[in-house]
């Protein structure tokens, strides 16, 4: 047994001596994290909790927020800066799983220009209502929706396919009223303009504590921990839900692999930590670390489930 755990230690360290002999002095000078929404977003804060814990290996990570056009923005200049490992994205479900379902020519390729590094987290969406709602769960709100002779209306935010998924998913005949981001359609199903929202735990889970809220299913394999109340979408009766929020890291593409590796290889160091994992917790978000080719695989596959959801959703890319 101490043979094999020699062996093992003797394997581990001379890899870390490969790895650091194959980035040289990388990094030698600060990092830049672009993050595509504003400060304060749940993704401003998880790239944050991330440049924290990496900095006493990688140094300074500098965050920085490239805001507007649904990520685009932010997502475009990463895809055409230098792939030296000095510039990396926070991707996510908005920049590289939707985003061809929504826009024809959003100027980047999710995939081909990008080397996905790995995956930070996944954030279940929860559909929410108002605590006096006339319906007590999801399969009760689609049957009113076939009912009532005036159309419900559901806040879409950032998460329109997904509205409009559960929209067909659960036979709910509803219409869809756009938002530029999710907080504001929030506003306006607890003001009664519109009558639910599928939105983002990290968006909701504060109005749930408070019982401003009322959670009628969340997605995800179990149900949240903070929230045992509220059931999956596939105990609501919808298995079929299978569109998945998340966020990772990513690079242009050309990035050298040791630097990507390594990267990978920080990523998941810093995700192992109980802090940092109840940090993510606190903001509605599962740590979720991956290798890079799973990421890879794992994006490619979320991008045809959006864009097939979208195309079912009658959605029109602009």
């Amino acid at each position: 047994m101490k043979l094999v755990k020699g062996l093992l230690l003797a394997a581990t360290l001379v890899g870390q001596a490969a790895l650091a002999q194959s980035t040289g002095d990388y990094p030698n000078k600060h990092v830049r994290l672009v993050v595509p929404f504003g400060a304060g977003s749940a993704s401003d804060t998880v790239a944050r909790i991330v440049a924290e814990e990496v900095r006493s290996r990688m140094g300074v990570v500098i965050v920085d927020n490239k805001q507007g056009a649904n990520g685009i923005i932010g997502a475009g200049s990463v895809a055409k800066a230098v792939p030296d490992g000095y510039t990396l994205l926070l991707t996510s479900s908005s920049t590289h799983s939707g985003i061809g379902a929504l826009f024809k020519q959003p100027g980047y390729d999710p995939l081909k220009d990008f080397v996905h590094i790995g995956r930070i987290a996944t954030i279940p969406m929860i559909l929410v209502v108002r605590p006096d709602a006339p319906f007590n769960s999801a399969q009760e709100l689609a049957t009113q929706a076939r009912k009532t002779p005036l159309r419900y209306a559901y806040g879409s935010g950032s998460a329109q396919i997904a509205g409009a998924t559960f929209s067909i998913v659960a036979n709910a005949p509803s219409d869809a009223i756009p938002y530029k981001s999710q907080p504001p359609a929030i506003t306006d199903l607890l003001g009664g303009q519109v009558d639910y929202v599928l939105a983002d735990a990290s968006v909701v889970t504060s109005f749930l504590r408070a019982g401003r809220l009322r959670g009628l299913a969340i997605t995800g394999l179990q149900r949240a921990k903070d929230l045992p109340e509220v059931p999956t979408m596939t105990q609501a009766g919808y298995p079929s839900f299978d569109l998945v929020v998340w966020v990772g890291l990513a690079a242009p593409a050309g990035t050298p692999e040791p630097i990507v590796v390594l990267w990978n290889k920080e990523v998941a160091s810093a995700l192992s930590k109980p802090e940092v994992v109840a940090k993510l917790a606190r903001l509605g978000m599962v740590a979720s670390p991956n290798t890079q080719q799973q990421q890879a695989e794992f994006a490619l596959a979320q991008r045809d489930i959006w864009v097939t959801r979208a195309a079912k959703a009658g959605i029109q890319a602009e």
